[in-house]
């Protein structure tokens, strides 16, 4: 039996479809790759911003956590001791005076040390001298407290490796920068500290137990009852920024150098990034502006999107808007002055 031709149609068929399919491959132009490509775009720059919106609420998240711990942390220190941790003791760089007498002993310490075993580092605790130096500072001109004498030398006693440490509880995610502060000595920086009396603090020895403005200050020993305006109305600690402000240290965690007192909200507001081009020698010179990046030493800020957190003497976080007045800022920051204004 002969083979059986294939019908003519089935041909067409087949010749029909190949031809489409040549035309199909050669009907994609490049105007429609531009185009299949600028759609992509498109939908990458939608989601691109909620990306990092989801990213920085984490870390916003993580940051109000590590608050939260010092401000449980605080109020466990005052449970045991039956007063609130001090910003720091034996300061070098305050001027003494009759009214204002320093301490005989400087070792430059911070009180965040104090809180370490109520942060779940007690084998950091265990490694620092308390008694001892944390700090020395060299310069003639910012060792003012001469009617003291440096207790030991930090890099002998242990609290060099002890103020290197890089504590997680301390750190921002959202914050950049170096974490390296290095003034007298070296250390790692901190992006919460005590809400202190800068000024007063840095110009007096031993303030606090003169003014007891606020919470905090060095060698202060705040009892709750103190606190007259309210625990849940007195800031206790402050968010702030690593990157090198325009003029003077950040904060480092274990020790106090050079204008190196805390943080006070009251004195600049929330985020101030001031341009001081008077300053020849700081990073802000001839008007550099930098997010991130605050004016001066002692400032509250964070890269949080409107604000920054802060902490309450009850242990509370809030998160304060960087439009709060700075003038209202400091009547919260203040303990018993008889005013307590709700901030947003």
């Amino acid at each position: 039996m002969p083979a059986r031709r294939p019908h003519r149609w089935h041909a067409v068929v087949r010749s029909r479809s190949a031809a489409a399919r040549r035309r199909d491959v050669a009907g994609f132009t490049l105007v429609e790759l531009l185009v299949v490509i600028a759609i992509i775009g498109m939908l990458v720059a939608l989601l691109l911003p909620a990306v990092q919106s989801a990213r920085e609420s984490a870390r916003g998240s993580a940051c109000s956590n590590n608050m939260r711990q010092m401000g449980v942390a605080a109020l466990n220190y005052a449970d045991a001791r039956q007063a609130y941790a001090p910003a720091g003791r034996g300061y070098g760089m305050c001027t003494p005076s009759a009214t204002y007498p320093g301490d005989p002993q400087i070792i430059n310490m911070s009180g965040l040390v104090l809180l370490l075993p109520f942060l779940e580092q007690q084998d950091v605790f265990d490694r620092a001298n308390t008694a001892s130096s944390f700090a020395e500072i060299t310069s003639s001109a910012w060792l003012r407290n001469t009617s003291g004498t440096a207790v030991g030398s930090s890099a002998t006693n242990g609290n060099a490796a002890v103020r290197n440490r890089d504590i997680p509880t301390f750190v921002c995610p959202s914050a950049f920068g170096s974490r390296t502060q290095s003034y007298s000595v070296s250390g790692r920086k901190t992006n919460y500290d005590f809400v202190v009396n800068r000024n007063g603090d840095f110009n007096n020895c031993n303030s606090w137990k003169v003014i007891r403005s606020h919470v905090s200050g060095e060698n202060s020993t705040t009892r709750m009852g103190q606190v007259l305006d309210g625990t849940s109305k007195t800031f206790l600690f402050a968010e702030t920024l690593s990157n090198t402000r325009c003029n003077g240290p950040d904060q480092g965690w274990a020790w106090r150098d050079w204008a190196m007192v805390g943080v006070d909200p009251g004195l600049g507001g929330i985020n101030m990034w001031v341009n001081y081009a008077s300053y020849s020698w700081s990073p802000c010179f001839n008007g550099v502006f930098v997010m991130g990046r605050l004016g001066d030493w002692g400032y509250a800020g964070s890269l949080h999107p409107g604000g920054a957190n802060l902490v309450q003497a009850d242990g509370s976080v809030r998160f304060v808007s960087e439009n709060t007045s700075a003038s209202l800022l400091d009547q919260v920051g203040r303990m018993a002055d008889g005013k307590t204004p709700l901030v947003e």
